[in-house]
């Protein structure tokens, strides 16, 4: 799944202030158009914050799961990757890459 999600650019974005509905819904909207979707974190940083950073995008990377009802494949840097299945079997991009996994 890695590799499929390595070329594409971040669809959405979620700022430096909160993780609100609105963004919950445009992910999800890419989730449902995409199925593979890359997310930017934009949280500043620096030494002093890595360890608040680092909590925080996890945090975030939970509630984009729980929202969205998808999947948090990766996070690396302050960008993550997240999958929903599409809803017609017909349109599944991903579905060998899953079943060899």
């Amino acid at each position: 799944m890695e590799k499929h999600a390595q070329p594409l650019k971040p669809l959405a974005q979620i700022g430096k202030e909160r993780f609100n509905e609105e963004q919950a819904a445009q992910i999800k909207r890419l989730l449902d158009e995409h199925e593979l979707v890359k997310v930017r974190y934009l949280i500043v940083r620096n030494k002093a914050d890595d360890e608040t950073s680092g909590g925080l995008k996890g945090e975030l990377d939970k509630l984009i799961e729980q929202y969205t009802s998808s999947t948090h494949v990766r996070t690396i840097g302050n960008v993550a990757v997240f999958y929903k299945p599409a809803k017609e079997e017909k349109d599944r991009k991903f579905e060998k890459e899953l079943s060899k996994a």
